[in-house]
């Protein structure tokens, strides 16, 4: 065999080794999900969080920033040591945010708004939100 066939095998085992290689390492990824396109309030997740701590430090929406202020208050702790760890989308069926009791009257319309999932003093708490954050309910634990 001469140098050039030689030279010519190497280049291709190198390009399919160098495809091979390309292929694998993009489908072992997993997908991640597009982060999601929020009105962002400039509150992030985890403002001078300890190290060590799972924060993500994402832009929350607004109303997911009033929930934190909210259990920040009832927790007696600072907004900032409370970690965001779950932001959805939900439409609630009244305005209690499907949270009212027997006593209370709840506007009979869907309301569009968030469940809020955070974490402090190492416990979860959920709460639910409209839209704006205007009103703003701690679900029970």
């Amino acid at each position: 065999m001469s140098n050039k066939t030689i030279f010519w095998i190497l280049a291709l085992l190198i390009v399919i080794g160098l495809g091979y290689w390309i292929y694998s390492s993009q489908s072992a990824a997993p997908a991640e999900p597009a982060p999601s396109t929020n009105q962002m309030g400039g509150v992030n997740s985890g403002e001078n969080a300890e190290p060590g701590s799972a924060v993500h430090d994402l832009p929350v929406e607004p109303a997911a920033a009033a929930a934190r202020v909210d259990l920040a208050g009832k927790l007696g702790v600072e907004e900032r040591s409370i970690v965001i760890m779950l932001v959805e989308e939900k439409t609630w069926s009244d305005g209690c945010l499907g949270l009212g009791g027997p006593a209370e009257s709840c506007i009979a319309a869907l309301v569009d708004g968030f469940r809020v999932e955070m974490e402090a003093k190492g416990q979860t708490y959920v709460y639910r939100t409209d839209k704006t954050g205007a009103s703003v309910r701690a679900e029970a634990n």
